[in-house]
């Protein structure tokens, strides 16, 4: 009896914008500012080395953050005009962590939904 390949089903299609509109709702939710005066949006100014970077806070302080282990080891790029999520040290407020990147996906909900202005989120050099 000759061998014959299974013809593989065709799955229906239907509308997965609102599925991932939706998801990207409860993702983001998760990854918003839990602490008001400790945990900021910033913008990274330039790397300085041995995973610290100069970080512009929506608060318009500059600060020196570093990239928390649990990002560092996930292996996330993070490069100058980046959207950041910053955690202030409690004792030392000119210091902090970068807890989470943004990708330009969540960085446009976050403008839409008013977490940042349009004009601040994008970098321009000059």
């Amino acid at each position: 009896m000759p061998w014959s390949k299974k013809k593989k089903k065709k799955s229906k299609g239907r509308n997965k914008g609102a599925d991932v509109e939706r998801s990207l709702d409860v993702e983001m939710e998760e990854l918003l500012p839990v602490e008001d005066e400790l945990e900021i949006f910033g913008r990274v100014l330039e790397p300085l080395g041995k995973g610290h970077f100069r970080v512009e806070c929506a608060d318009g302080a500059i600060r020196v953050c570093r990239v928390r282990g649990k990002l560092r080891g996930r292996r996330s790029w993070i490069k100058r005009g980046d959207i950041v999520l910053v955690s202030i040290w409690p004792f030392k407020k000119e210091r902090g962590d970068i807890v989470v990147r943004y990708t330009h996906q969540q960085v446009n909900w976050l403008i839409e939904k008013g977490y940042i202005p349009r004009d601040w989120a994008f970098y321009k050099e000059g």
